[in-house]
């Protein structure tokens, strides 16, 4: 029986999806009544022939009545209630027909609601039940690629972002410069691995391609951040490749960038040096892919996620600091170049630094509150980026700097620690360096500053928040406002944080968030008594994401309410925000020492 049961599914599988009629209601219905009475009876489940018996009726529906309104509804149960009874089997027969039957209805119902569900499933038995990791990519991909208005779309790409290392190389292409095992040589080939002498030869970015414009990076002992800047969204795959001790070769991370070419100018080896990276490569792996190599010293652990507008890509890169600097010590740390705003920006209320942002090298005598070394403070927006403007004009970008420049001058007045600024001027910032600054200094806290904005003109108060997923619709459209992004790209990087969550520290700063925002609303009441209390939230900050010590951020008020942003205009009121923050801000450590020493 089971031979002559696989023998019409293979058939029905080549069957053409042309109409037979729209009679299929009935024929559903009956293979659903034959179907709950199967769930519902334990004697019948321990039957193959009672499962048969409602596959092939569920597979008979779409048989008959392709075109009918439950042809896709049929085909599906046909899967479903075959990968049921695999669980009852354990056969590996029965969980190879259920991925057919899932992925002929993507096949013959391309447009219907259950075409990604089927995707889905299909990815879920070869990721869980076949051990076919790499197919199962592939099926999540295929979600992600053909259905991305589909409720599976953020499992799909959860799994797909899990799955990543699995995923299938390119397909070798005709005649290429540089090969795949030469470009992930060693340094002591040419840098680009081509062979000496060639020069692979330029072609314009054709209708549809990206740029690879160019490496940038941050990096300190144990922790190193690299990102690539493309002009367009192209896809892209990270996978590592392990150290080779017999062929002299490190580990090397690479990333297949597709359908990108290099920009004329683009710098294709970067030295790093840092006891953690020693260089990173960029060459054509195909005609239109480009690799991206990082060769290693050694390392820990990596993550690899995207930030929008302008699109790039972001790996950091974690070591065991000890281990990497007694591998190789390397030359004094240094950052990349800050991106500088080259439009005269408009005159901000305070005094503005004439010099760029100095990261110092040392830090001084510990403050009164041992473990509070070093804070960063992020004036929030800057430069080219005007945040959120009130309805006098009152741009957020200049409240967050002179709230900065107040802070940095109270924490260190009263908590005796080193405060290191991204920015002290009108300066454009890139999200993705401000917490790298955090973390190659080794800040023991991040505090972004912003002012709130919403479209609801009578929306006012104080709110804080943490790194974490968003729990409500206001949260999320706040940290699309703070990232400069769509509510659907929010939503994409919640999925990205699945894989980001173990460095973000979410515990402390959340105790962190909880005691700034006290501290704000108790002291902020006593001489402005309609401040209200929006309380701590969670929420997908691009400008928190990796950093490896407690952070939160501050919306200090409401700049698009018209007396909020008055107080935001106001230095006194600059100023008692600043001392709340210096006071949760020790609250916070008050805390953690007196939970230490106990």
């Amino acid at each position: 029986m089971r031979s002559v049961f696989f023998a019409f599914l293979f058939c029905f599988s080549l069957l053409p999806a042309h109409s037979f009629g729209d009679a299929s209601e009935a024929a559903y219905g009956k293979a659903k009544e034959g179907y709950a009475r199967l769930v519902d009876s334990p004697q019948k489940k321990l039957h193959r022939d009672q499962w048969e018996a409602v596959i092939q009726a569920f597979a008979a529906v779409a048989e008959n009545h392709p075109q009918g309104a439950r042809g896709a509804d049929g085909l599906f149960m046909a899967a479903r209630a075959t990968r049921e009874l695999y669980d009852i089997s354990r056969n590996p027969e029965d969980a190879g027909a259920a991925v057919r039957l899932f992925e002929r209805v993507a096949e013959s119902y391309p447009a219907s609601s259950l075409a990604d569900d089927a995707l889905f499933a299909a990815g879920g038995i070869h990721e869980t039940l076949l051990e076919r990791k790499g197919l199962a990519y592939l099926r999540y991909q295929a979600v992600v690629e053909r259905y991305p208005e589909g409720d599976m779309l953020p499992q799909a790409r959860s799994r797909a972002v899990a799955l990543i290392a699995f995923a299938p190389p390119p397909e070798p292409a005709p005649p290429v410069n540089v090969s795949a095992e030469k470009l992930a040589a060693p340094p002591s080939l040419d840098p680009m691995g081509s062979v000496a002498g060639e020069t692979p030869p330029a072609r314009q970015a054709a209708a549809g391609e990206a740029l690879l414009t160019g490496v940038r990076y941050w990096s300190k002992p144990g922790y190193t951040r690299i990102v690539v800047d493309l002009e367009g969204t192209p896809e892209f795959s990270a996978n590592v490749l392990p150290a080779d001790v017999k062929a002299g070769l490190p580990p090397r991370i690479y990333l297949d960038i597709k359908k990108v070419q290099p920009a004329a100018k683009l710098v294709e080896k970067t030295q790093v040096e840092d006891g953690l990276l020693r260089q990173v490569r960029a060459a054509r792996f195909d005609p239109t892919t480009m690799r991206v190599v990082l060769d290693l010293v050694a390392y820990h652990s990596y993550k690899a996620f995207t930030l929008p507008d302008p699109y790039r890509i972001v790996v950091d890169v974690y070591g065991d600091e000890q281990a990497v600097l007694s591998a190789a010590p390397g030359p004094e740390l240094r950052a990349a170049p800050p991106v500088e705003e080259k439009a005269a920006p408009a005159p901000p209320p305070s005094p503005v630094a004439k010099k760029p942002v100095e990261v110092p090298r040392k830090a001084p005598a510990l403050g009164p509150l041992a473990g509070l070394r070093r804070i960063v403070v992020d004036a929030g927006h800057g430069g080219k980026d005007p945040g959120a403007v009130g309805p006098s004009g009152l741009q957020e970008k200049h409240v967050t700097l002179a709230l900065a420049k107040l802070l940095k001058t109270e924490l260190e007045r009263e908590l005796g620690c080193q405060v290191i600024l991204t920015r002290d001027r009108d300066v454009f910032i890139p999200l993705e360096e401000r917490t790298a600054i955090a973390n190659k200094v080794g800040a023991d806290l991040f505090i972004s500053v912003h002012a709130n904005a919403s479209h609801n003109k009578n929306a006012y108060g104080v709110e804080t928040y943490y790194l974490n997923f968003s729990k409500n619709d206001k949260a999320a459209a706040v940290a699309a406002r703070e990232n400069g992004t769509s509510l659907k790209q929010v939503g994409d990087l919640e999925l990205i944080l699945f894989d980001l969550m173990a460095n973000a520290k979410i515990n402390e700063s959340s105790r962190l968030a909880a005691e700034i925002q006290n501290s704000l609303v108790h002291d902020l009441k006593r001489q402005y008594p309609d401040v209200r209390d929006l309380g701590v939230k969670q929420g997908p900050f691009y400008v928190l994401v990796g950093a490896t010590m407690p952070s939160v951020l501050v919306e200090a008020a409401f700049i698009s309410h018209k007396r909020e942003e008055t107080l935001l205009a106001s230095r006194e009121f600059q100023q008692q925000t600043s001392a709340a923050i210096v006071k949760g801000v020790r609250n916070y450590a008050s805390a953690l020492k007196q939970v230490a020493s106990k």
